[in-house]
């Protein structure tokens, strides 16, 4: 239930939120909550959030902040304020079964949006999709920014550099057989966008023009393969190449993350100067991510999206499908996740998560194990995450800022993202209960308030395409 003040100023504006086109920026005062910036400061006591034309200018406790008169209150007494949470590794239009790929070829705009508005319900005000649609992802992107539409605000990655498109070896290929080619190489060019297995032959010198032409079609950051997909004990690139994506990256002014599913595929992009290694938690079945790997990802600084599943999950896997082929690999991750806390490594929430289609899960041959504690759920993923962390032993305050500060720092948006400070975006979440208690606590979701409006939660997502989805008798 909302307090009677986030009520007033929600009720005005929901009409245009119903019609999936978010209201004028606000100029608020967030006041006697809790505060918990992200710094990794000490909670403020009865603490002020005020904001104007979707920044915020000041932030501590009410006695020292005067709250203007021309400002509308939101009365968060017994509430706690946290920055919007972000998720660094998601897939907004996830779902590339063949019956998604055909019927839904002209709406993967909907469906991101969709994903986009299923995220802000649930607290993340910034996601970043790290493989999807790339025309797809930059026009709903475009419209969030805009202010045409509700939802997350998207960074996006297009498709992971080396990698075919869906109906290719590196995730479907055996369904190709079952549509016409024309088809086939329509949807994995539409992914691929001139980057895909054809750049893993090409030496540096080629290779260069080939990732600037890419750095220029509009996406944020890039993601390269480090080692395979369907493969993931083989790698992909050489170093030098690696070395040229990310110089290219760089030279654009945009972050660049390595794909990674072993110990060496990790130690080489941490080498070639990656800024994140995406799920860089998993190494194998077999060995950890050695010692020296762990030093030399601390001493840089590099990113880690973190992939894992709660114990509860691995249990349900264990009882329903324990010959699951990535099992061995989260548990392995669950030891390599406890080692790079305890180095003090940039940890990032990170959940791979998508849509979910009420058909597809009800196909699932592990469906009890595909529903308890879902790491891939867009909505849920992210809460299961942040409890990986706390049966990890990571420290209350640490486990905040993993999905805050420390995914804005990873990307270099720390300037303007991450964390409840003067000038930086006015995101925050209202909580009903004490983040730093209990990771369970991070979905008692009071009110969210982005680029200083606040949300109508109970609009979205405003035309579900997905996630509405029935079974037919």
């Amino acid at each position: 239930m909302l307090p009677l003040a986030l009520r007033a100023v929600t009720l005005g504006s929901a009409l245009l939120v119903a019609a999936g086109v978010p209201a004028a920026a606000q100029n608020l005062a967030v006041t006697g909550a809790t505060i918990i910036d992200g710094t990794g400061r000490a909670p403020i006591a009865d603490g002020v959030v005020l904001i104007r034309n979707g920044k915020i200018t000041a932030v501590g406790p009410a006695a020292t902040v005067a709250v203007p008169g021309d400002v509308t209150r939101v009365d968060a007494r017994g509430k706690w304020v946290i920055p919007g949470m972000m998720d660094a590794n998601l897939h907004l239009d996830l779902n590339i079964n063949l019956e998604h790929l055909i019927l839904f070829e002209d709406q993967y705009d909907k469906i991101v949006l969709e994903g986009a508005q299923i995220a802000l319900k649930t607290g993340q005000t910034t996601v970043f999709d790290t493989w999807g649609p790339r025309a797809a992802l930059v026009k709903v992107r475009d419209q969030i920014n805009a202010g045409q539409a509700e939802g997350a605000r998207i960074y996006l990655a297009g498709n992971i550099i080396g990698f075919s498109g869906p109906l290719g070896p590196d995730f479907i290929a055996p369904a190709a057989a079952w549509v016409p080619k024309s088809f086939a190489k329509r949807i994995d060019e539409t992914w691929e966008q001139g980057t895909g297995r054809a750049l893993l032959w090409m030496p540096p010198d080629t290779l260069r023009p080939a990732i600037r032409k890419y750095t220029g079609l509009g996406v944020n950051f890039l993601k390269f393969g480090g080692s395979g997909h369907q493969d993931m004990d083989f790698l992909t690139f050489s170093l030098r190449q690696e070395q040229v994506i990310v110089e290219e990256g760089h030279r654009a002014g945009i972050t660049v993350q390595a794909h990674v599913t072993s110990p060496e595929s990790i130690d080489m992009a941490v080498d070639a100067g990656v800024d994140i290694l995406t799920h860089g938690s998993i190494s194998g079945p077999v060995y950890p991510i050695q010692p020296a790997t762990i030093r030399k990802i601390v001493e840089k600084g590099v990113g880690i999206s973190v992939l894992g599943l709660t114990r509860r999950a691995i249990a349900a896997q264990m009882k329903t499908d324990s010959t699951n082929l990535l099992l061995p690999y989260m548990k392995m991750a669950a030891e390599n996740i406890r080692n790079l806390s305890r180095a003090g490594a940039l940890l990032m929430v990170s959940t791979d998560a998508g849509v979910d289609d009420p058909i597809r899960v009800a196909d699932s041959k592990t469906l009890a194990s595909d529903t308890v504690d879902s790491r891939t759920a867009l909505g849920e993923g992210h809460f299961n995450a942040l409890t990986v962390f706390e049966e990890a032993g990571m420290a209350p305050m640490e486990i905040l800022k993993s999905v805050t500060s420390n995914v804005a720092r990873a990307y270099k948006l720390d300037k303007e993202l991450g964390t409840l400070e003067t000038g930086k975006a006015g995101d925050l979440v209202i909580l009903d209960a004490n983040p730093l208690e209990a990771a369970r606590n991070y979905r008692r979701i009071g009110s969210v308030i982005k680029g200083g409006r606040v949300v109508n939660l109970a609009a979205l997502p405003t035309a579900p395409v997905i996630s509405s989805r029935k079974l037919r008798p």
